[in-house]
């Protein structure tokens, strides 16, 4: 068979168009002791890949038999559950949960033992409420003085911005002049 042959067969096998006789045909020189052209040799495995796994055996019936005898005669590996050592695993658990709740209850009542508890205490900062009134005073003044800063700077924008309004109000009459 020739490599044309071949070449043109394989296009139309690449196109989805060839039929079971010629890619037959295409499988039996793939698989022949034939001098396979340099520009084939890269084709050659995918074909004689299908060859050969066209060949495998299916599994005989007697094959699921004797899997399951084999299965029968190994030793189990692994070792048996009774129902004593399933319970014990649940009796680890459980005092593990009883030990968890018997120590946060003994850490509550240790915590809630005064009135008043110790944690949840905040010192005041300032000794009289004259003082704290005073401070208070100051920190809005603090922040008052500096949003009147940026009121000023923000009417300066808003002159420059009339500013340019006027501008653009006089640039449009003229460029209207103009056009009349």
């Amino acid at each position: 068979m020739d490599s044309k042959r071949i070449d043109l067969l394989l296009e139309r096998y690449w196109n989805c168009v060839s039929t079971q006789e010629e890619e037959a045909e295409i499988k039996a020189y793939f698989n022949s002791k034939v001098e396979i052209p340099a520009h084939l040799k890269s084709t050659a495995p995918l074909f004689q890949y299908f060859t050969k796994e066209g060949e495998v055996k299916m599994l005989d019936k007697a094959f699921d038999h004797d899997l399951i005898e084999k299965l029968k005669q190994q030793p189990k590996k692994g070792k048996e559950r009774t129902l004593g050592q399933s319970f014990q695993n649940y009796m680890k658990v459980a005092a593990v949960i009883a030990l968890v709740i018997a120590t946060s209850f003994v850490f509550r009542m240790e915590i809630w033992q005064d009135d008043k508890p110790e944690l949840f205490l905040v010192e005041d900062t300032f000794k009289t409420p004259e003082e704290a009134y005073a401070e208070t005073k100051r920190a809005l003044m603090l922040i008052a003085s500096k949003m009147n800063h940026g009121k000023r700077e923000v009417k300066k924008i808003s002159i420059l911005s009339k500013a340019e309004s006027k501008i653009k109000g006089n640039r449009d009459k003229n460029s209207t002049a103009t056009l009349n």
